[in-house]
């Protein structure tokens, strides 16, 4: 319901519900709390591959992305000039520490809980029916998604950042469901999907009707994800920046944020028309690159050692 309200004022009445005093800060401890309180509940210790059901080390992921993107909401609603006007020191080393402290926090959770081996995006259960090319299309939109959901947690406004802790919630219950044999597979990619989605038609809402910080972040959010996407997806690699930035995801996260206000200076030397349908080229670019995976599927690895050699939820730091 809270979702629902949210997205809700951002679609019918195109504005951002979050603002500083005593109910955004209820209701950003609600989804504190809900995690917290979700520890618990036992779960197996072993990941059963055949069914996309909760485990340990995905229950710890999803509280540490969840807090991240809250974290970013948070900052966004009470210091919104330091945090999504002004591009500072101080403000650029905060978004450093938030998404490169949750990538170590996520690492540190696979160490104690997790594989290595076994990766949580790659090694996702789905339907024994589905074809090869379905499977490539979706593990592609899933990681480009969960891309922008770490760069809209430090440079969307605060309906965005918090917009994008949907799926994070979701997957946990529909895996939970999953786990209750309330639903099945399909169900679980179905859902989850389209709760990764609603964030792209919140961005456009964001940028053409919101105020100018709301669009100036969301601009910055989409530079810093086509940067990390670049820097990090395998098959979008160019020799020279898998030499720079080699396996390390700490790198290229850094060299994203750091790069993502390119937008300011893209709209000093050119229109607002022009810089946005800069923007909306790269989308589409990124979309079509995604659709091709439904035409020319890229060989979909198994849980194996080859998976760790895979971007995804590296990058984001699952």
């Amino acid at each position: 319901l809270h979702f629902a309200y949210r997205f809700a004022m951002l679609f019918l009445w195109t504005k951002d519900s979050f603002q500083p005093g005593v109910w955004a800060a209820a209701s950003y401890a609600i989804h504190i709390l809900l995690h917290i309180t979700s520890f618990q509940f036992l779960l197996p210790k072993k990941r059963l591959l055949t069914k996309p059901m909760i485990w340990p080390e995905f229950r710890v992921h999803n509280a540490i992305f969840a807090y991240r993107n809250l974290l970013g909401a948070i900052l966004g609603t009470w210091f919104p000039d330091w945090w999504l006007r002004d591009v500072s020191f101080t403000s650029t080393c905060v978004k450093l520490a938030i998404v490169l402290g949750a990538c170590k926090a996520a690492d540190m959770a696979t160490e104690r809980f997790g594989d290595k081996e076994v990766r949580t995006t790659n090694a996702m259960p789905y339907p024994p029916s589905t074809p090869l090319r379905v499977e490539s299309f979706a593990k592609h939109f899933y990681a480009k998604s969960q891309f922008a959901a770490t760069s809209l947690a430090v440079f969307g406004c605060p309906v965005l950042a918090f917009g994008s802790v949907l799926a994070i919630e979701a997957a946990s219950i529909l895996m939970t469901l999953v786990r209750k044999g309330l639903i099945e597979a399909h169900t679980y990619h179905v859902v989850y999907g389209l709760s990764l989605f609603a964030m792209f038609p919140a961005i456009v809402v964001s940028i053409h009707f919101l105020d100018a910080s709301a669009q100036i972040g969301a601009l910055r959010a989409l530079t810093a994800t086509a940067f990390a996407v670049t820097l990090r997806m395998p098959d979008l690699q160019l020799p020279l920046v898998k030499r720079l930035c080699g396996s390390s995801k700490y790198m290229a996260w850094a060299l994203a944020i750091l790069l993502a206000p390119v937008m300011d200076a893209l709209q000093l030397v050119f229109s607002d028309q022009l810089v946005l349908l800069i923007a909306y080229l790269g989308m589409l670019s990124s979309a079509g690159d995604t659709v091709m995976k439904l035409l020319h599927p890229a060989v979909v690895p198994k849980a194996t050692k080859d998976t760790d050699a895979t971007a995804p939820e590296k990058a984001i730091g699952g």
